[in-house]
């Protein structure tokens, strides 16, 4: 529904493709796909390729960005000089948000000579009456909100947006300091409000999602890009308190924002966030929706659905569950914080995989979701560290199983169909290779597994970054992206922490790496030097943004970031009481 190619016919007669990226990882089978990128082929990559221009940004940009193809923005409403000379017309435009809840709208194709000359519109999201916002914007530092101090001093729009093209129409989610969440439609070609703000509201059970209390502090995050399916929009919640419901997913009509229904993963249980690493749900082409959820109670026999693979099915004005599964040692992941929901899922043909924190991947059909078979535990409180026992057996219907990754997986696994009719799947979990995996058979062949030769710098290399031994190490891992001509020119696209773990460090600087396809022994190109410590380069993009993949069209490679640069430093430390001088996108491309 939304990857499109659009044909221009040009005055030569000739046809030119166009792509459009309207959602989190291409289309809503969440395939992380660009199957019709013609410009960067092996070659161009290896040669000539490289990082060509910034596009401003008030915030740290955690949200994928978007694509538009020709888009016509009325000259009148357009901001910069450059957009309005040339815009008025239509043109390519990429999209974000930031965390201070601003959407941009660039001129995709050219390079700005100021701040805003290529500017199509920006749009600030803050409600005028229920949160008088000083003009630095939503400002938290509590600790409370954000117990990590990531995303501080402000928080604001965290979820990928969704554009719906035949509506012109772009869907977004932001929170402001009066603890309250909004939901937006505005118009894709000038920024303005179609619809909303409406407040996220709803009850599960007895459990009310904003009680509207003095004190009140909204602990849940809104990190889950948006899902926009068969004229349904859906917007999920993860969760930092154990105690109560940390997962939701409230569905409503996209055309009016009207709300359907609200559901919970565990409604009669605690916990369950849909976090997935800022990944959407995904939706197949009958409308079911299918979901990872994080830690939580899981006894389906009171819905109680805790690190799980969903498969769910709006009608009626309700969510049912069509269908699940969860691993054997469900209790054990919950137990030791390794959430099977800390990825999304990826849609193939008639089959799904997800994976997550105990670096496990797990393929079974759409159309059989093999449930759950409990194992042996609860186990023994030591049972997290060194080694997790794996003495349970999963249900017979499910197809594969398998140790994809040494560390947890974060960036949901990519599957490409290249040349000579094979599949392959890409997944890099935190500290390891990038790993391709060929299908074979229904199942992925582990004993032909290639893998890349970068690995993230071994933990020695900079302890002081790491602080929970059980959550990994260099995270997120690797955030991957392909683009190819067809079954040709594959490359893999992965943007990897450089020179610390982003979990337990602000200052970690990013890299885009570029391998081949079909051979990711091969790597084409990256953005740091190949030294020890992957020093900058003129290609360096400076702080990685975390969960946040590389967005590829028409010959661009588009990588949010989290600000140029900023001391590495752990967490713990204070917290930072003034944003960074210069926030951006970098746009990367063929440079002659």
């Amino acid at each position: 529904m939304t990857f499109k190619l659009l044909a221009i016919l040009l005055t030569t007669g000739t046809v030119f493709a166009q792509v459009d990226v309207l959602t989190r990882r291409v289309d809503n089978a969440r395939s992380g796909v660009n199957s019709q990128e013609t410009a960067l082929t092996q070659d161009a990559v290896r040669t000539r390729f490289g990082k060509l221009w910034t596009l401003f940004a008030d915030a740290k940009i955690m949200a994928q960005p978007l694509y538009v193809s020709n888009l016509v923005v009325p000259a009148a409403t357009i901001v910069g000089a450059t957009a309005k000379a040339k815009c008025a017309s239509g043109c390519n435009a990429v999209l974000f948000a930031t965390m201070k809840g601003t959407i941009y709208a660039y001129m995709a194709d050219q390079s700005p000579t100021t701040t805003n000359d290529t500017l199509l519109w920006a749009t600030y999201l803050s409600d005028g009456t229920a949160c008088k916002c000083p003009a630095t914007g939503p400002q938290n530092g509590s600790g409370d909100f954000d117990m990590w101090a990531v995303d501080d001093p402000w928080w604001g729009i965290l979820s990928t947006p969704v554009i719906d093209r035949p509506t012109n129409s772009i869907y977004a989610v932001d929170w402001t300091n009066d603890q309250q969440y909004r939901v937006y439609r505005l118009d894709l070609g000038t920024g303005s409000i179609k619809s909303g703000p409406v407040v996220v509201q709803g009850s599960v059970g007895s459990t009310t999602f904003f009680p509207n209390k003095a004190g009140f502090v909204q602990r849940r995050k809104q990190r889950a890009g948006l899902l926009l399916s068969n004229g349904l929009l859906y917007v999920a919640f993860g969760g930092d308190d154990p105690t109560e419901l940390a997962g939701w997913l409230f569905v409503y009509d996209a055309a009016t924002l009207a709300m359907k229904t609200v559901w919970s993963p565990t409604p009669n249980g605690r916990n369950g966030g849909i976090w997935m690493a800022g990944d959407a749900p995904a939706a197949d082409s009958a409308g079911n929706v299918y979901l990872q959820s994080g830690n939580g109670d899981m006894d389906p026999a009171t819905q109680n659905f805790g690190d799980s693979i969903l498969k769910l099915r709006f009608q009626s004005n309700a969510i049912s569950v069509a269908g699940f599964f969860a691993p054997c040692n469900q209790m054990l992941l919950a137990q030791c914080d390794l959430d099977q929901g800390s990825s999304g899922v990826v849609l193939f043909d008639q089959f799904i995989v997800g994976g997550g924190k105990d670096g496990r991947l797990y393929l079974m059909r759409t159309d059989q979701m093999p449930g759950n078979t409990p194992g042996i535990f609860p186990p023994p409180a030591n049972a997290c560290l060194p080694e997790q026992p794996d003495a349970c057996t999963d249900p017979s219907g499910l197809m594969q199983k398998w140790q994809a990754s040494a560390g947890h997986i974060h960036g949901a696994p990519i599957v490409w169909k290249g040349s000579n009719n094979q599949t392959w799947l890409y997944v890099m979990g935190e500290g390891d290779h990038l790993k391709a995996f060929p299908f074979e058979g229904a199942q992925f062949n582990q004993a032909k597994v290639k893998q890349g030769a970068w690995v993230q710098p071994k933990l020695s290399d900079n302890q002081f970054c790491q602080v929970q031994q059980n959550h990994g190490m260099w995270m997120p891992g690797g955030l991957l992206g392909v683009s190819s001509n067809g079954t040709s020119q594959g490359i893999v696209w992965a943007l990897v922490p450089a020179n610390g773990d982003g979990n337990s460090c602000r200052g970690v600087k990013g890299m885009l790496l570029a391998v081949a396809a079909d051979d990711v022994t091969k790597e084409l190109w990256r953005s740091q030097g190949k030294d020890a410590k992957a020093s900058d380069t003129k290609d360096s993009f400076g702080l990685l943004a975390r969960f946040n993949p590389p967005m590829i069209a028409n010959g661009k490679v588009f990588v949010p970031t989290a600000g140029d640069a900023e001391p590495l430093q752990r967490y713990v430390g204070p917290r930072p009481a003034a944003p960074l001088k210069n926030y951006y996108l970098a746009v990367y491309g063929l440079t002659n």
